[in-house]
């Protein structure tokens, strides 16, 4: 992800004004001071003594000079007077990647200042602060000078950027993409922004909002973001910065609202389950549009499709909770069926995952599902021995054409699982909303359609309860294909079943 705002180098320049413009070339930079090393009376590479802001000064002088944030490099225009320079001032304990010559200074990234030294600085601080997974949204370090992950194995870095990169810069990534559109829904422990503009910064903030909840970020001595950070204590939930020489490292967490918590208990008959269920449940009436009141919320209301209920079964309900809610974590069960942590999968309400549970999952994965299922037939020989072979024929080419229609980058995962014998059951999970939403867009983008598409064409209305269901046998197995398809940490969890109902 580019920086939107140019950045401009401050440049303290020793050498020739003429000889640098002739060779700059179309590189943005403002020059904010000259500076010569050789003059009438002293010789840097004897007494360390030079001149700038017009007067002759010490090393010191120029080291503190450079690390205020006044200049962001230090260019020389003849490369002797270069090699003068680093040589004595090495001897004298300071070298720094911001003294450079021309040529150094063309190949430095245009889009941000960079200073290889703060490279190292960085490496033991992932591995100190427990990072093992980081998202590096602007290719910082593809746009460096270090060619390697500097000894640290520790920490697992991906990269965004649209640039090819040569092998040995990509060998520093474990996965480069295009943009973040391909990361998905992955989760890293941090993510690694450039410096940028405050606005910016903030725009870049909300567009990486689920990856992660940490932020680690630089800033100049006396740049904009700089004080923007300063300037806004509260902005962040926590905010660590270490400074060293002319930037800081900002290790930041981001605020975040208190967890809406809501997992909704899909039924179509009177439960015992009133005032027993922990809290965060709620038991919602699925198909309650053509169906005798039960005294539960129905899904019938604002934006919803109650009335298919006979034919997809809880997924009208999921359809109301993603139309109609909030909810920034969310979840679904059934009435007979519920999560558990516990070894013993017998009914008992004490065992049903509890909300303070179900977040401390989520801190480690994105969705909570059933324990994968091994059956002994195929999923296609499964709606088979349901519906019989010409209507479940009929309505997986129909809702093949659909998917093929409105998410066709799903049709190899959607082979995939109706070719295999393993399934998550029962439509069942606990997820962050984005996850949720991302999940309900994509199942309701051809589900709906396909749907009434073989109740025009087969009266399902009228055959028995199961070949009745064809279309809920097919999608119960869509949110095996959406996990297939998606980069998930996914959690199973036990399902107990409630004897009786």
């Amino acid at each position: 992800m580019q920086n939107d705002l140019s950045f401009v180098p401050k440049i303290l320049l020793c050498g020739d004004e003429a000889n640098f413009f002739s060779r700059i070339g179309n590189r943005p930079f403002k020059i904010v001071g000259h500076a010569k090393i050789f003059g009438e009376g002293f010789d840097f590479r004897h007494d360390g003594k030079i001149f700038f802001n017009g007067k002759v000064q010490d090393l010191d002088a120029l080291i503190k000079y450079l690390d205020s944030g006044a200049v962001d490099y230090f260019l020389f225009t003849n490369t002797n007077e270069f090699a003068a320079f680093r040589n004595n001032a090495y001897e004298r304990g300071f070298l720094s990647s911001r003294v450079v010559t021309i040529d150094q200074f063309k190949a430095l990234p245009a889009e941000f200042f960079y200073d290889a030294v703060a490279d190292f600085h960085i490496m033991p601080q992932l591995k100190e602060s427990g990072i093992k997974t980081l998202l590096d949204v602007d290719g910082y370090f593809s746009r460096g000078k270090i060619f390697t992950k500097l000894r640290n194995d520790f920490t697992e870095i991906d990269c965004v950027t649209e640039k090819i990169l040569p092998p040995i810069t990509e060998n520093i990534y474990a996965h480069v993409y295009k943009n973040l559109a391909a990361v998905g829904f992955k989760h890293y422990d941090a993510i690694l922004l450039i410096e940028r503009a405050p606005a910016d910064f903030e725009a870049t903030l909300a567009l990486t909002e689920n990856f992660s909840d940490k932020v680690i970020t630089f800033a100049r001595v006396g740049s904009e973001l700089e004080k923007y950070l300063f300037g806004n204590p509260n902005r962040f939930a926590e905010a660590v910065a270490l400074k060293g020489g002319s930037i800081g490292w900002y290790f930041l967490t981001r605020r975040t609202p208190p967890e809406d918590f809501k997992i909704y208990v899909v039924t179509h008959k009177p439960t015992p389950h009133d005032g027993k269920l922990p809290d965060g449940y709620k038991i919602i009436h699925a198909g309650h549009a053509a169906a005798q009141d039960l005294g539960y919320a129905g899904d019938d209301s604002g934006e919803n499709i109650s009335r298919l209920n006979l034919y997809i079964n809880e997924l009208t309900a999921l359809y109301w909770m993603w139309r109609n809610t909030a909810h920034t974590i969310v979840g679904l069960n059934h009435y007979r069926r519920f999560f558990t942590e516990d070894n013993d999968d017998h009914f008992a309400y004490e065992k049903i995952l509890t909300p303070a549970a179900a977040l401390k999952l989520l801190e480690r994965y994105d969705i909570i599902v059933s324990e994968l299922y091994y059956g002994g037939l195929t999923q296609r020989e499964w709606i088979v021995n349901d519906c019989k072979e010409e209507l479940a024929t009929l309505g997986e080419n129909i809702l093949r054409k659909h998917i093929m229609q409105a998410q066709p980058d799903y049709f190899d995962a959607f082979e995939l699982v109706m070719n295999s014998t393993t399934l998550y059951k029962c439509n069942m999970f606990v997820a962050r909303r984005n996850i949720f939403d991302a999940y309900c867009k994509w199942l309701f983008s051809f589900l709906i359609d396909a749907t009434e598409e073989i109740l025009r064409t087969v009266p399902l209305k009228n055959l028995p309860w199961s070949p009745r269901r064809l279309m809920s046998f097919l999608a119960e197995r869509m949110l095996t294909v959406w996990l297939i398809k998606n980069r998930l940490r996914v959690k199973e969890l036990k399902i107990m079943q409630v004897e009786g109902l």
